[in-house]
């Protein structure tokens, strides 16, 4: 009777300790897959990643820098040109998809020169590009106007344009959040690709300007629309 009540004890406790150690193991396991996951999502959505640096491959990319040629666009009070500006931002986020995407970006001017409204949009639509994302600096009468907008012609690019505008809000900046709207824009309307047209600033505003200028303004907001890029085309 000892014996069998001894045997019963001893087969109590194994199944205790087995599953404990059962417990410790599954959680464990879910532990790591949590670690694992969050480190995807970060190499995924962050451009600065060695991971990342074929997550685009076999995507095709138009940037294209407002005006140009004869064109300046806007001009700002220190004498800036917009046509400048928005070259020195399209490249800069050339570079960073370039460096650590794999995607093949194509730049509708990649100099100083004129090209007309229908031709950006043919070169977009010519590349059957997955994404097109247009820059430009804004311009008001008033010089106390100011603020960031980014605009999408179609309701199915709304969430592009969601996207990217809460990617570039991400920085540490005191600018007016003009918010994302509809815009009637040929390079848009006339586009067959997703595609948005961003407005960084009043180069008419001296805030505005000055900050447009700077080189933390620009790494920042290059990074951060190159994050939403790789974002928005690994989940569409």
């Amino acid at each position: 009777m000892r014996k069998t009540i001894f045997i019963f004890l001893i087969a109590i406790a194994a199944l205790f300790f087995y599953k404990v150690l059962f417990k410790v193991e599954v959680t464990a396991t879910e532990i790591t897959t949590e670690l694992i996951s969050k480190e995807a999502a970060i190499n995924v959505n962050n451009p600065s990643s060695s991971s990342t640096e074929k997550v685009l491959e076999g995507k095709k990319i138009v940037l294209d820098a407002g005006h140009g040629g004869r064109d300046v666009g806007a001009t700002g009070q220190s004498g800036l040109e917009e046509k400048e500006i928005t070259l020195h931002t399209i490249q800069n986020i050339k570079k960073l998809l370039l460096e650590k995407t794999g995607a093949e970006v194509i730049l509708t001017r990649d100099e100083d020169e004129s090209l007309s409204l229908a031709e950006r949009a043919k070169i977009s639509n010519d590349h059957n590009a997955d994404l097109f994302i247009s820059i430009h600096y804004d311009a008001f009468e008033s010089s106390d106007v100011s603020g960031i907008t980014t605009y999408y012609g179609d309701d199915k690019h709304q969430q592009l344009a969601n996207l990217i505008h809460e990617k570039i809000f991400e920085q540490d900046m005191e600018v007016r959040d003009r918010g994302v709207t509809t815009g009637d824009y040929h390079v848009l309307r006339e586009n067959e690709s997703p595609s948005i047209l961003l407005e960084l600033g009043f180069i008419s505003n001296k805030e505005d300007e000055q900050r447009m200028q700077s080189l933390e303004f620009q790494t920042n907001t290059a990074n951060l629309i190159a994050e939403g890029i790789v974002e928005y085309l690994s989940q569409y």
